[in-house]
């Protein structure tokens, strides 16, 4: 970083690792046994779109490519536009593990047409003991975690902070997990 950078408040991007993005597979054992939450079978990853032809290119190949994918395998995937014009592709299916490789497999091919910087997040949902949801969301430009818990019992939206920083804290030593909390953004209405 240069001068100009550290007077204007600019910080240095955080270098992106789609990788980072499995240590949600190894921490699943975890987020069973001691958080109680079970996997709902439902993920989505999202991203922004771009007019431009080698873009609309590049999402039809990767819906094709996961139509194939869902085919041969019991995760099923499928598009879906959001309010803001972000980009999904939600996924459901069992397997967490798959669900999980199917994200990846979505946000590597993003980073080899090129469209890297576009991508957003990957959202896993959870259900607590009362099957209400909690997300993880995994941010890829900060390559790190964070929980987002919705407040069921809120007309409006609120989410529970005091939880999420709960699991945070228990979960840091399995999961990259972001330290900035005003990174935690939430995700409100998700199909899933």
């Amino acid at each position: 970083m240069g001068l100009f950078d550290t007077l204007f408040g600019r910080q240095k991007p955080v270098n992106m690792s789609a990788e980072r993005l499995f240590a949600l597979s190894t921490a699943e054992l975890t987020l069973r046994t001691s958080m109680e939450l079970t996997p709902a079978g439902e993920a989505g990853i999202v991203f922004q779109g771009v007019a431009s032809a080698p873009f609309k290119e590049m999402q039809r190949e990767l819906n094709e490519l996961m139509q194939f994918a869902s085919q041969n395998n019991p995760t099923r995937a499928r598009a879906w536009e959001d309010d803001l014009g972000g980009k999904w592709f939600l996924l459901e299916g069992q397997d967490f593990q798959g669900l999980v490789t199917m994200a990846h497999m979505v946000s590597q091919n993003l980073v080899e047409h090129g469209f890297g910087d576009r991508l957003l997040a990957a959202v896993f949902r959870f259900n607590d003991e009362r099957s209400r949801p909690v997300y993880w969301t995994y941010n890829y430009k900060r390559s790190s975690f964070y929980p987002f818990v919705p407040r069921p019992d809120s007309h409006s939206h609120h989410r529970d902070n005091a939880e999420e920083l709960h699991l945070s804290t228990a979960m840091e030593q399995e999961l990259p997990m972001e330290k900035e909390l005003e990174r935690w953004y939430a995700l409100w209405d998700l199909p899933f």
